[in-house]
């Protein structure tokens, strides 16, 4: 199968393609597929063809689309209309990649058809692609606090700290620590190798919800340092960043979030050094 990836230089991306070793996937560098350019996303589709579409491209940073939310717009949402609307245009199935942020926060597990309610430009960016993605027919993946290989994220940043014998504070914010990689191949098992295709809703998910503070505690578990370096501390209020837990209701369930993040740091770190990621 032919697969057109958008975003395929970014963290999920680059997990994307990997899992997708066995079909043709095709990455399209911006100087050829600008998102924010309909006539190029149009263009892309139109020459290479493909028997599916993934978008993965997206700007996450939560503050810098507080502070600009045009960039979010025009990327997350009009980028989303633009693939969404060609796929649509030559009857190609497509995949949106999005986010825990489509909710505000709640101590209570999301579903997936739970109505959506962002608490910052970033999930409101991603709540916009969902909506014009089901509209053309598409289907959305949601997941949360997804960490790889690929790009240093909160969990490196836990054990790097911690190897280095320094004290970690962690907040109380939960979340679902999920595997990149158990995403990306749930993304192709469910969506790219099965039949019929899916439409709607979807959370891809390690099993379970912790909070950061839990997840730091984990971590120097399972490097043999001290527990005693985690710390808990609630810093000033952020309501840009809430506490989400996803629901996964639809799909096979991935494996526990303790059990993937213990085969990340086995496979990343080992106690006093850290190896390059």
């Amino acid at each position: 199968m032919k697969i057109l990836l958008f975003g395929g230089s970014g963290m999920v991306g680059r997990e994307l393609a990997r899992a997708l070793a066995a079909h043709e996937v095709v990455v399209p560098p911006h100087s050829r597929a600008d998102i924010t350019d309909s006539s190029s996303v149009e263009r892309v589709v139109a020459e290479e063809k493909p028997d599916f579409i993934i978008n993965a491209a997206a700007i996450i940073d939560v503050g810098a689309l507080e502070s600009d939310p045009d960039l979010g717009k025009r990327v997350n949402t009009d980028g989303a209309a633009h693939i969404a609307h060609s796929a649509a245009g030559a009857g190609i199935a497509h995949l949106l990649v999005s986010s825990s942020y489509v909710f505000g926060g709640s101590t209570e597990q999301y579903a997936e058809e739970a109505p959506v309610h962002p608490a910052n430009v970033y999930g409101k960016t991603k709540a916009e692609a969902e909506s014009i993605t089901l509209s053309c027919g598409g289907s959305v993946a949601r997941s949360s606090w997804l960490y790889s290989n690929y790009r240093d994220t909160f969990v490196d940043e836990v054990a790097k700290t911690l190897n280095e014998g320094k004290v970690f504070e962690a907040s109380p914010q939960r979340g679902n620590p999920t595997s990149c990689a158990d995403f990306a191949a749930s993304v192709v098992k469910n969506f790219i190798n099965s039949s019929p295709e899916k439409s709607g809703v979807y959370h891809i998910v390690n099993d379970g919800g912790a909070s950061r503070y839990e997840i730091a505690q984990e971590i120097a578990k399972f490097l043999g340092v001290s527990e005693q370096l985690v710390k808990e501390r609630v810093f000033s209020p952020n309501n840009l960043r809430p506490s989400v837990l996803l629901a996964n209701t639809k799909l096979p369930k991935l494996p526990a979030w303790e059990e993937s993040l213990r085969a990340h740091i086995s496979a990343t770190y080992r106690q006093g050094r850290s190896s390059s990621v």
